[in-house]
């Protein structure tokens, strides 16, 4: 099965399929227009996305922004990459959440079956 039935949460509650990542990265924004930096936890997938005007188009991989803070986010690609293997090797089905807390970043899962119950 992989990771066919894991699911990730992102930052405008979306949910991209996690066997279709194919990059997991931590990057600081540009400080622009008098706003600050920010620190952005991205899931790349192997899809293309363009943008864009007829007399230009650029072609990338599609980011999707999981959690935006203000710290700087040191190991936590790692972390999640780490939890994605974890839950291979189990064969789990559900949704792996982020979270900005006062002590970090937190990751959950909620397994299909938690759901069912609610």
């Amino acid at each position: 099965m992989g990771l066919s039935g894991v699911w990730i949460r992102t930052l405008d509650d979306g949910l991209v399929r996690a066997d279709h990542v194919v990059e997991v990265l931590a990057h600081r924004t540009a400080a622009f227009a008098g706003k600050p930096a920010r620190w952005l936890l991205d899931v790349a997938t192997a899809n293309s996305q363009g943008a864009g005007t007829a007399a230009q188009w650029n072609v990338g991989a599609s980011h999707r922004t999981l959690v935006q803070t203000a710290d700087e986010l040191a190991g936590v690609a790692q972390r999640l990459a780490r939890l994605m293997w974890e839950l291979d090797t189990r064969d789990a089905a559900g949704v792996v959440t982020v979270r900005r807390t006062p002590d970090g970043i937190e990751f959950g899962f909620e397994a299909f079956e938690a759901f069912e119950a609610s």
